[in-house]
């Protein structure tokens, strides 16, 4: 066998062993001299674009959310005895603003042609109902304080209280969850529309119709759900409502 005259063994210190070389497909790979060069991949940015759009969305839905619920449902919190058993003082109660809500027809047909020639307004979800817990606004200080009553008398009803009776059209009303006995009368009111009577269930003390005369509509502020708070009042049952005497006694 020849040797080789250009052999690594005979070469001495004159030739290095290469370095190690990696092949693509017969040719050698060169990695970039800076990486920071490689322009970005397109489906990459496309993914990241993606995720902005859709947390900036989800943000939005979020807000939206929330200030829907807080224009629905308010909390207030009872101050004072005038509802005594129902309402404890302290106790913080879930108040929907919208129950009472309205829509005029006249003014939505003239915008939605598909509505027709109805005229009038009607309620959404129901207008005041005898025995419905409110949060009002107070009529004798109505920018500055609130107001937890019973409605009573609604529009058209004539209200009387004799010994601590209350008559509604001559019929007496049974109220269950009033406590304990009451004394006082208030001659016959006539309740025009758009007007409340309400009462407080603490009889003895509470400052209502009996004193500051009827309730404005829109002096009413929503209809008590419930109380969150304290947790031994949670999911207070506040469908205990009167009832009126099937028979008139009082003419």
């Amino acid at each position: 066998m020849v040797d080789d005259p250009f052999s690594l063994e005979r070469a001495g210190p004159y030739f290095s062993p290469p370095a190690e070389v990696e092949y693509w497909d017969g040719w050698p790979a060169v990695p970039p001299e800076d990486a920071t060069d490689v322009p970005a991949s397109p489906r990459r940015s496309s993914r990241g674009r993606r995720f902005i759009r859709e947390l900036v969305e989800t943000s939005v839905l979020a807000i939206l959310v929330f200030l829907s619920v807080r224009a629905t449902f308010g909390t207030y919190s009872v101050e004072g005895r005038s509802m005594d058993p129902t309402l404890e003082n302290g106790e913080f109660l879930l108040v929907n603003r919208l129950q009472y809500a309205k829509l005029e027809f006249g003014r939505l047909g003239s915008m939605l042609p598909f509505v027709g020639d109805e005229d009038g307004t009607r309620y959404i979800f129901g207008a005041p109902a005898r025995g419905d817990v409110v949060i009002l606004k107070d009529p004798r200080n109505p920018i500055e304080k609130d107001l937890v009553k019973r409605i009573i008398g609604l529009p058209g009803d004539v209200v009387e209280i004799s010994d601590g009776h209350v008559y509604v059209n001559g019929r007496l009303l049974d109220e269950p969850y009033i406590l304990g006995d009451w004394d006082g009368s208030k001659s016959k009111v006539v309740i025009p529309s758009g007007q409340y009577y309400v009462l407080g269930d603490n009889r003895r003390n509470s400052s209502d119709s009996r004193f500051f005369g009827l309730v404005p509509e829109r002096l009413i502020e929503g209809r008590v759900l419930g109380s969150p708070w304290p947790p031994s009042k949670f999911g207070t049952n506040l469908g205990v409502r009167p009832t009126l005497a099937d028979e008139v006694t009082r003419p």
